[in-house]
């Protein structure tokens, strides 16, 4: 028996155990943007001095941008995988949160390097804030209501949760965006440490009824089913740790690499002679990438609840934690930052700001919804150059 066994062992067409290279192989493919990020972080830590010394040169500057945009891109696939592993396991609000929490990191991050790179420019933190917005509440939120829509038709959500947030982001959009274009500039230190404080506060407040006194507010109990309904594959047996220590090493990649793009960005747009903003624009939509491809997913999952937690909570977040965070850091780098918006962008956010209240005050939301949103996101990106 034992010499019938051997031989069967050795027959052409018996499996051989996987090899400890076939796991690692597994590892690397599964964890793709992971693993391109952490590549491309090395490489940038090694040569960016000589990289970035030839952005005279069009095509290297050309080369540098598409290879740090799509790794980042890449690198948010893989922190959207680990987020929704986690909102799985512990719920929603809190697999929400981590995701817009990780996104305000970045967004910091890449702000406030472009703050510190080349000239002073008071107008960037405003533009890319703004953009930020704009892609939030017209673009991802339009995407996903006309992909979901022409999939199903109507969407339900629990229609508390959308006016506790418009609530908020109306709030902070005017003390943070609208007001400061009237405060006298001998008074503006002073207004932004009351925006700060107050913005920062608000949040907390926000974040408690979130998480506790009112957190039925941002579940919609007929989607129950559909949230975390993704198949798991053989990683997440691991466990919820497996996935937070991946999502954070992602970010903190995505991080680094962030910075680098911003140094692109800043130099590409005085070299091409493009407007500020397209730069603005850009970073917003890296910012952006791991919650919209989350919301864009839920909605074709027919999860409108989650859609308005993601966006929504997304473009709180920005306003009342992004814009603290900056003026922190305008006042310690000692630079200038404007936040008033012109004319045009305060046009336009207010009439995104109505038009994403109607279109979020009965509860259910369709495919008209979503084309007229995403035809005033192609308007704020025609104006960007007028």
């Amino acid at each position: 028996m034992l010499r019938t066994g051997s031989a069967l062992g050795h027959m052409p067409g018996a499996q051989r155990p996987p090899a400890a290279g076939d796991h690692v192989v597994a590892w690397v493919r599964r964890e793709m943007g992971f693993t391109a990020s952490l590549v491309s972080t090395l490489v940038v830590l090694a040569f960016g001095r000589a990289l970035f010394s030839h952005l005279t040169l069009p095509w290297v500057l050309g080369l540098l941008f598409g290879w740090l945009f799509g790794v980042i891109l890449l690198a948010a696939f893989g922190v959207v995988r680990h987020a929704e592993f986690l909102a799985h396991v512990f719920g929603e609000p809190y697999g929400t949160l981590i995701l817009t929490i990780s996104a305000v990191c970045i967004e910091v991050i890449m702000i406030t390097t472009m703050m510190l790179h080349g000239d002073p420019d008071p107008t960037m933190a405003r533009d890319t804030i703004y953009s930020t917005l704009m892609i939030i509440i017209n673009g991802l939120i339009g995407l996903a209501m006309l992909l979901g829509g022409a999939k199903y038709g109507e969407q339900q959500y629990n229609l508390k949760s959308s006016g506790a947030f418009f609530s908020m982001i109306l709030a902070l959009v005017g003390l943070g965006l609208l007001v400061p274009s009237i405060v006298p500039p001998a008074s503006r230190g002073r207004y932004g440490i009351f925006l700060t404080v107050s913005s920062v506060l608000l949040y907390a407040i926000f974040l408690r009824i979130q998480i506790k006194e009112h957190r039925y507010f941002f579940v919609y109990r007929g989607n129950e089913d559909r949230v975390g309904g993704a198949h798991h594959s053989e990683v997440d047996r691991a466990g919820w740790l497996y996935h937070a220590i991946l999502l954070a090493a992602t970010l903190v990649t995505i991080g680094y690499l962030a910075e680098s793009l911003a140094i692109v960005i800043d130099d590409g747009s005085d070299r091409l002679g493009v407007p500020d903003q397209v730069g603005a624009l850009a970073v917003a939509l890296l910012i952006l990438a791991p919650e919209g491809l989350t919301a864009i997913r839920a909605g074709l999952r027919n999860d409108m609840q989650r859609v308005v937690n993601i966006s929504l909570g997304s473009a709180l977040s920005t306003i009342s934690l992004t814009i603290p965070a900056v003026l922190i850091f305008g006042m310690i780098l000692r630079r200038e930052v404007i936040l008033g918006l012109t004319g045009i962008q305060a046009t336009m956010l207010a009439l995104s700001l109505f038009v994403g209240m109607n279109s979020y005050r009965s509860g259910e939301t369709n495919l008209l919804q979503g084309a007229i949103h995403f035809v005033l996101f192609a308007s704020f990106v025609v104006l960007m150059f007028f």
